[in-house]
């Protein structure tokens, strides 16, 4: 399997557990959730796009390594949240035992916000000797990709999904709110000490709601083809929580279109970007990464 590109001089499984919130003599069941969460990180395809966008906007490594951290905590954070019983009630992720069913729903949830609190902290460090215009566009971007219209408000529509409309429309809405705003974060909270006009903006944004779109495809289709052996994680939970899928919702045909038509306009957004300047041409790295996955739907 393809993975994202590593970054020179970042060694981000170990960043991940430096920046942890710890401190001596916390309480032990949170500091084995905390540890858990972050010990088998998946691809950490976010966490190498943000360290790599912002040492290629001149970002400095240990900046880059908070900022990687943050969103990386930040998505860490969501998972635990998302397998509660309240949630999706999940069992298995990424092939262990869900960090609720070990050390406790409460637990969980306090892990869920100590590693919230500290990508904060991590954010603040990293922009605080910038102009103040710049700290204030990290604070809108965070409210925009977390808050009521981004992460949040993707998984209050997640969790009502039977309640209101459930056509492909829909789920595009939701796959683009709840999946979607991470990935937008990772692409323009690094971005911002390079100052992008307004046409680069649009750009990362077009690109973070593809980018999104296609990352949730992926997984709809794994939940209803794939096995909890191959995915690492339950499989079958929404159509058994009446949640958005689109493989559900248009057939598995439709869906690899979808998908297919996702790609392109991937590519396309990616040369607008190019034209812009050499600045993003690190974005094309990354597209390798979905060009693996589609070669494993597509087998």
């Amino acid at each position: 399997m393809n993975k994202a590109p590593e970054v020179e001089g970042l060694n981000l499984a170990a960043i991940l557990r430096e920046h942890a919130p710890r401190s001596p003599g916390m309480e032990t069941h949170l500091d084995a959730a905390i540890t858990q969460a972050i010990s088998s990180p998946g691809g950490l395809f976010r966490a190498r796009l943000v360290a790599t966008a912002a040492r290629r906007h001149g970002l400095p490594e240990g900046t880059a390594g908070q900022l990687a951290c943050a969103v990386e905590y930040f998505h860490a954070a969501s998972l635990l949240l998302d397998d509660l019983p309240c949630m999706d009630d999940a069992t298995v992720r990424r092939g262990q035992t869900c960090v609720h069913r070990v050390h406790g729903e409460a637990t969980a949830i306090l892990a869920a916000l100590a590693l919230i609190n500290r990508a904060h902290v991590l954010i603040g460090f990293a922009y605080a000797a910038h102009p103040a215009a710049v700290r204030l566009q990290a604070v809108l971007c965070l409210d925009g990709c977390l808050g009521i219209n981004g992460l949040v408000g993707g998984q209050a529509r997640d969790l009502r999904f039977g309640e209101g409309p459930t056509g492909g429309r829909e789920i595009s809405r939701i796959a683009a709110a709840k999946t979607g705003a991470l990935i937008k974060l990772a692409l323009i909270l690094p971005a911002l000490n390079a100052a992008p006009g307004p046409v680069e903006f649009r750009l990362l944004k077009a690109l973070a709601l593809y980018w999104g779109q296609w990352f949730q495809a992926c997984d709809d289709m794994k939940d209803v083809l794939a096995t909890p052996q191959e995915t690492g994680k339950d499989t079958g939970r929404d159509r058994a929580l009446v949640r958005p899928n689109l493989v559900l919702a248009l057939g598995p045909v439709a869906a690899s279109r979808r998908l297919d038509r996702l790609e392109r306009q991937i590519a396309r957004t990616l040369g607008r970007l190019r034209q812009c300047g050499a600045q993003w041409d690190y974005l094309d790295q990354f597209q390798g990464v979905l060009v693996e996955k589609n070669r494993a739907r597509a087998a």
